[in-house]
Order: structure tokens, then sequence, then C-alpha cells
């Protein structure tokens, strides 16, 4: 069943059983918008004139509401199938998936129905902004812009991680603004910092007696870190005191955070 919008609170559908601060994971709608605004391109499956799924690489932008935007030639297979029937989904998700398994990491199938785009300016700077390599072709008269007006999302963020979203929940939802430099922030805590990680585990992540701890995200309102035991890996959440708005909030955040709880030690 589809899940409706009193269902996606914080931490839905995670079944890792976190520690710490559980309720501040983002929505899996949250997480959607933020996945494919990170991305830059993803399957797009069309379907030929004998109702076979065919399946295609494109580059894409998003609109406003997380509607992907893609620049397609008039003569390449699969605007040949949007034309006869204009059902579609797209399939994106993260470059870089944990412990090198493509099926651990997260993504995202969005349903709908292709339309051409026509007088979105500000939109098709953005695509090319994006995807500068497009220039070349842009001009092109067989190349057009479509629109895949999205009706379903569907969001697995792992194993046993996965949920149905409506249309409404997935475009109402925002993309996180750590997005751009949120890998960048997790490398610089792993590799210069990973005593502060420790301490945020052990002060408000809910396993006081780990000894290692590793960032393996963070977002606009909260870190999530993994911590090594001998049962297993387990994941563990920190909460910031307040949710974030801008990208620049992103380094005080954990550093405020931080020396608040050195002040509690």
């Amino acid at each position: 069943p589809m899940t409706n919008s009193s269902q996606l609170e914080h931490g839905d559908g995670h079944d890792a059983s976190p520690t710490g601060d559980i309720h501040s994971f983002p929505s899996d709608a949250e997480l959607s918008r933020s996945l494919i605004a990170a991305t830059a391109t993803g399957v797009l499956s069309t379907l030929t004139e004998d109702g076979y799924p065919y399946g295609s690489l494109v580059s894409h932008v998003v609109d406003n509401a997380g509607n992907p935007i893609i620049l397609i030639s008039d003569l390449a297979e699969h605007t040949k199938n949007i034309r006869s029937d204009s059902r579609a989904s797209m399939l994106v998700n993260e470059l870089h998936a944990a412990a090198g398994d493509p099926l651990a990491g997260a993504r995202l199938t969005l349903i709908g129905h292709l339309s051409l785009f026509k007088d979105g300016q500000e939109l098709e700077n953005r695509y090319l902004k994006k995807h500068p390599y497009a220039t070349d072709y842009a001009s092109f008269k067989d190349f057009n812009f479509w629109k895949l007006n999205v009706e379903r999302c569907r969001f697995v963020g792992g194993f046993g991680h996965m949920s149905w979203m409506t249309a409404n929940d997935y475009c109402i939802a925002e993309e996180d603004p750590f997005i751009q430099n949120a890998s960048g922030a997790i490398q610089h805590m792993n590799d210069d910092h990973a005593d502060a990680n420790l301490i945020f585990v052990q002060e408000r992540g809910g396993i006081p007696k780990a000894k290692e701890a590793e960032m393996v995200g963070v977002d606009r309102y909260g870190m999530t870190f993994r911590v090594p035991s001998e049962s297993g890996d387990k994941v563990s959440r920190v909460a910031f005191p307040e949710a974030a708005n801008d990208a620049s909030q992103l380094e005080p955040f954990v550093i405020g955070l931080l020396r608040s709880l050195r002040n509690d030690i």
C-alpha cells in the first residue's frame, strides 16, 4: 500500500534498529527529494510498441516539485516510445554504496507520464548549468526538453528499508540543504576528527561504550554514525538542537553541538 502523509515521519522505514535520537531521521520523501537532486543521471524506462520496458540512460534536473526534466532527441528510441505511450519511470541511485554493495545504497523510482516541456527558460538554464556538455546540442531542432510528471514514488534505502509514497508527499518535501557539502564534511570528520565522532556516539548516540565510530550521513536534522561491535555494525543517530535551513550551517551545527557535549563531560 502507498504511504500517506501521516505515516511519513522522521525515521520511517529504517530497519537497522538505530540508537540515539531515532526520531530525527529525515522522512523517506525528504530522502527521495535529496537523492534526485544530488544525482545527475538515471535510467529512463519507456514502453515499446510491443509493450516491453525499454531502459536508457538520461541526464536530468528537477523542477521545484521534484519532477525530472530531461533533454532527448526526437530520433532516440525512448522518444519514439514516449510519443506512442507517455507512461514512463526513472530510476536514480547513490553513486557510492556502503561496503561496495550496490544494493546497500539508496535508490528511487519515479513513475508518471512524460510531456513536452516548453517555455521553461529558468529550468533549461539550470539543466545546462548542471550538464554543460549539453550546450553542444541543446539548440538542435530535433532535441527537446521533456518532463516526467511524477504520480507515484518508490524509495529503497537499503535492505528492509523501503516505502511507496504519493506524488503529493514527494512534491511537498524539501531537499536537504546539506546535499552538496555533506560528503566533504563526512570525509573530514572521519579523517581528522575520529575523537569527535566517538564523543557524539557515546554522549548522544546511545552507545556509551563505543570504541570507534564512523560518520556515514549528515542532514539538516542531525548526524548518522556506523559503530562496529561484536554483534555487527550498529547505527547511531545524533540530532542537532534545531533543523538547519542553509548549507552554511553545517560546520557551525557540528562544532556547536560538539562544544556543548565537551562542556558536559
